[in-house]
């Protein structure tokens, strides 16, 4: 293996094992702080992408000085304060929905960080440089590359899998509000058209009864059959949606209104 496919397997392996212990931590913080399991990863599967990013991110820019702790600590808030900015950002442009949020912590900039995180998100830094990486490095190494690149490969196609089959679930999702919104725009026409013809006839209202009833009676069909298919398609949740909702409850998949604003606004 020459040295720059060595280098990409290397970067991909850390990846990996950092996306998991990424995951893991989440995991254990949502136990501590709701007493219960909690996926909270944005795939199904059990890795966190933006944790194997950061690593590889402070790791590549900082360990040459990682004997320097006062500047190692500066340097990993900063960088992973400045990926975790970004990442928020991009999800919220992208999905129109804020995947975490910091609003309620003090000293925060639009609920994507806040000082609280920033500074803890360092001592995390720390220890993975000094302690953590060295053994992950050791650990890849020892590992057979034929037996590693097969592991890199099975896993890898996992989770560009697992990436398609969730991004797929989010925009079935979105399509979904556009058809409710569709529907509740033709209940609304079908509610004001039924208004406007009881209001033109009031007057004649004895003499063309029958013709009334009747349509008004189509009207409340039309309307009752929309209605139906409308709460029919707001009650089916994919599994998609029912994971992200509970690993996200900040998140609200189902409103119409807010994700229509949201994408006027961006327009």
């Amino acid at each position: 293996m020459n040295e720059t496919a060595l280098t990409l397997y290397q970067t991909a392996s850390y990846f990996i094992i950092y996306a998991f212990l990424g995951w893991c931590l989440e995991v254990v913080y949502q136990a501590v702080e709701h007493g219960k399991f909690i996926n909270r990863g944005f795939l199904n599967g059990p890795y966190c992408p933006i944790y194997g990013f950061g690593v590889i991110l402070v790791c590549a820019s900082l360990e040459p000085i990682k004997e320097n702790i006062v500047v190692l600590y500066v340097g990993s808030v900063l960088l992973t304060t400045f990926l975790e900015l970004i990442t928020g950002f991009f999800l919220e442009k992208v999905f129109a929905q804020k995947w975490w949020d910091y609003s309620h912590e003090r000293f925060n900039l639009k609920g994507y960080i806040c000082l609280k995180f920033s500074l803890l998100w360092g001592v995390a830094c720390l220890v993975t440089v000094r302690l953590i990486h060295p053994l992950t490095v050791r650990y890849v190494d020892m590992l057979p590359q034929t037996l590693g690149v097969i592991l890199l490969i099975v896993i890898l196609t996992g989770f560009l899998g697992d990436t398609i089959i969730t991004v797929c679930g989010i925009i079935h999702i979105k399509h979904r509000l556009v058809v409710l919104e569709g529907i509740s725009a033709e209940m609304r026409k079908i509610s004001d058209k039924t208004g406007e013809k009881l209001f033109e006839h009031v007057e004649h209202v004895m003499d063309r009864k029958n013709e009334l009833d009747e349509r008004t009676a189509e009207y409340r069909q039309k309307a009752g059959e929309l209605r139906e298919k409308y709460y029919k398609l707001l009650e089916k949740r994919n599994f998609t949606l029912k994971r992200l909702s509970k690993a996200f409850p900040q998140l609200e998949l189902h409103d119409i209104k807010k994700l229509f604003n949201s994408k006027s606004k961006d327009k």
